[in-house]
């Protein structure tokens, strides 16, 4: 049995329940009326006998509808009330009599209590009853098919309408509790999915928490790296000023005359001791970036003086004096907004970079100006860069070659800093290299009159157009 079936069935018994004793408190209180009408109990025998079986009918369907045993308290309800209407029928029927069409109440109580079909057998059972009682009393057949045909059909209409009915609600009901049950269903589906949601949170919940607790020990830790940065570049920068200072002193023969041997020693510990002091500054540029304490001074500059300062420092980094510094300039020079310390210092290091791996040929600073960028482009005819490694020699602490690495000193900073550099400047930095033909770092920024007229218009950031670099004529 499918639960809507249940439920339909519990309805019926409800129904049942409430609508046998009172039916039989009717059918009992009526013959009961009936049966003091008559002056003999020879007469009125069979209505006393019907007040009592009423009454038990009543209470023997009650009971069994209360054990659950619906079909058999309704059939034991309907069968004693049939066996009633029969002895009245029977013993007080005449023509025109409404006995016969009380059948129809039992025929509706058991379409309704319990199956739609049941009220045809009821109706059946009741049309035999009707014919055999009314039969006592008529003799001719004629006028016996005409006394029982009007109580029949009606019946039969009620017994129809009875059937329609009851299967219209039972179907109605069954709806409704598929309706409910799919309800029952969704709410229990809530209920659960309520209860994921609250472990859900719960779970997010200690993430964050974990979240916040990892971001605050990180903050820490960056924290603690810049400062130790900043000590140790403190602390570093005077002893190495010392021996750099010191060895050139010693060089050029102040204290006492030195040999060339001794010339070229103290030379190189200058040397070092410039590059040492070049790492100290890219680790401590590092560290303030990645503390977000990197700050920009931007303004218009001259970029004449600034590129001519970092093609003069280059020169003495090459080793081999034939390549060529080659300044590609133009005759009207941009306008841009930059930080000149910052701007050269990555210019020098795309400049050193080239002086760095670069053997023979050339080395070019061009410069040129476009509708809303000036572009300045650093061309080597070094040992060039595989496509696939474009960003990679953007990354910190990376270097292609290391066996090239090792013979040319670096850190794998410089060209990560650049790029830091131009993107805080607005701008970016760009790679094009041929392996075994050279290289062209690409620095791209915004002109000042378009980013000015930019911020005038919206405090947003410049959005920068690249645009290629133009070849020399």
């Amino acid at each position: 049995m499918t639960q809507t079936s249940a439920y339909s069935n519990e309805l019926r018994a409800d129904t049942a329940t409430i609508m046998i004793p009172l039916i039989a408190i009717v059918t009992a209180m009526a013959t009961l009326l009936w049966a003091l009408a008559f002056e003999s109990f020879a007469l009125s025998w069979h209505l006393w006998l019907g007040v009592v079986l009423a009454i038990a009918a009543g209470v023997i369907g009650r009971y069994y509808l209360k054990q659950g045993q619906q079909a058999l308290g309704t059939v034991i309800f309907t069968a004693v009330h049939l066996l009633i209407f029969f002895l009245i029928i029977l013993k007080n029927w005449s023509p025109g009599s409404m006995v016969p069409y009380l059948f129809a109440i039992l025929i509706i109580a058991s379409s309704m209590f319990t199956q739609p079909d049941y009220g045809f057998i009821t109706w059946g059972v009741s049309s035999i009853l009707t014919a055999l009682g009314i039969s006592q009393h008529i003799n001719e057949s004629m006028s016996l098919a005409q006394n029982i045909a009007g109580p029949v059909v009606v019946n039969l209409f009620v017994a129809a309408a009875a059937y329609f009915s009851a299967l219209e609600w039972q179907v109605a009901v069954e709806s409704v509790s598929q309706l409910h049950i799919k309800a029952q269903h969704r709410r229990d589906e809530l209920f659960t999915i309520q209860e994921e949601l609250h472990l859900t949170n719960a779970k997010l919940m200690n993430v964050n928490e974990a979240l916040e607790k990892a971001r605050q020990t990180a903050v820490a830790e960056r924290d603690l790296r810049t400062r130790f940065m900043n000590q140790v570049s403190h602390e570093l920068r005077t002893p190495i000023n010392t021996i750099v200072n010191f060895a050139h002193i010693l060089s050029q023969g102040e204290l006492g005359q030195v040999t060339e041997r001794q010339i070229d020693y103290l030379t190189r510990i200058e040397k070092s001791g410039w590059h040492s002091m070049s790492v100290l500054n890219d680790l401590l540029d590092l560290a303030q970036m990645n503390a977000g304490e990197f700050k920009l001074k931007r303004q218009r500059v001259d970029l004449e003086a600034v590129c001519e300062e970092a093609m003069t420092s280059v020169r003495s980094l090459l080793e081999n004096d034939d390549v060529d510094l080659i300044r590609d300039y133009p005759e009207v020079w941009p306008q841009v907004l930059v930080d000149p310390k910052r701007f050269q210092q990555a210019l020098l290091n795309l400049l050193s970079n080239a002086a760095k791996y670069t053997d023979k040929g050339f080395i070019t600073l061009r410069v040129r100006t476009h509708q809303h960028t000036a572009t300045f482009a650093v061309e080597d005819t070094g040992i060039g860069i595989p496509e696939e490694h474009y960003e990679t020699v953007f990354q910190e602490f990376r270097q292609l070659d290391e066996t090239i690495a090792r013979r040319r000193i670096g850190t794998g900073l410089g060209l990560p800093i650049s790029r830091h550099l131009i993107e805080r400047h607005g701008g970016t930095l760009t790679l094009h290299s041929t392996v075994g033909q050279g290289s062209t770092f690409t620095i791209t920024l915004p002109l000042a009159d378009n980013e000015e007229t930019e911020e005038k218009i919206s405090p947003k950031l410049v959005n920068v157009q690249t645009i290629a670099p133009e070849e020399s004529i």
